[in-house]
């Protein structure tokens, strides 16, 4: 009988195993999506976050939140601040407000370029550019994506690091190419528009 139950206790907890091991394989530290991007994403993300604080101490968070529901984005950064130890930099995104911030400790200022990642301009913002995508549902991931690999690499390039999980130059070159093809066919639309309003004129 003891035998019985043994086994049947054992079949148990293999089985509690099982069913939550996938939910702890979906456990992120440093992303808090709330269904703004892919999972594939936010696990690529994760990678990347990981490897920098084994490897530097250097903590990137990324809140990526369909509202604020009223809260200032840096306000909201600043409170999340408060329950983490420096060095820290936290990607932040309330997607339908329609903003994006990057806020970070103090001495991580030198370690990457923050205004440069978050200017407008294709060929010189990380994240803003692909935000302005048709396809909102990869356009929102792979901006993220690409302003989190953006600073993630920045501070392992000013660390002397070589991060694994990096996204690398290859996976830039192909968001590059993204950006290119949504502003040229912008370009084109207004050309459209504006020959179209000269020939009424006309």
């Amino acid at each position: 009988m003891n035998k019985f139950l043994h086994v049947k206790a054992k079949g148990l907890i293999l089985f509690c195993l099982f069913l939550f091991l996938p939910f702890y394989s979906l456990a992120k530290e440093f992303v808090i999506n709330e269904e703004v991007i892919e999972e594939r994403t936010a696990q690529k993300i994760e990678e990347m976050g990981q490897e920098l604080f084994q490897k530097s101490g250097v903590k990137v968070y990324l809140i990526a939140k369909k509202s604020g529901n009223g809260e200032n984005i840096v306000v909201h950064e600043q409170n999340f601040s408060k329950n983490i130890t420096p060095p820290y930099a936290i990607l932040t995104l309330f997607l339908e407000d329609q903003k994006v911030d990057i806020y970070n400790s103090p001495d991580l200022n030198r370690e990457f370029d923050k205004e440069s990642m978050l200017s407008p301009l294709p060929w010189t913002g990380t994240i803003l550019p692909l935000l302005t995508g048709k396809k909102k549902d990869i356009s929102v991931s792979a901006a993220l994506l690409n302003g989190y690999g953006d600073i993630v690499d920045q501070i392992a390039d000013f660390r002397k690091i070589k991060l694994e999980s990096s996204i690398g130059s290859a996976n830039k070159n192909t968001i590059n190419i993204f950006k290119f093809f949504i502003y040229g066919f912008l370009v084109i639309m207004a050309i459209l528009i504006i020959r179209k309003r000269m020939k009424k004129s006309v």
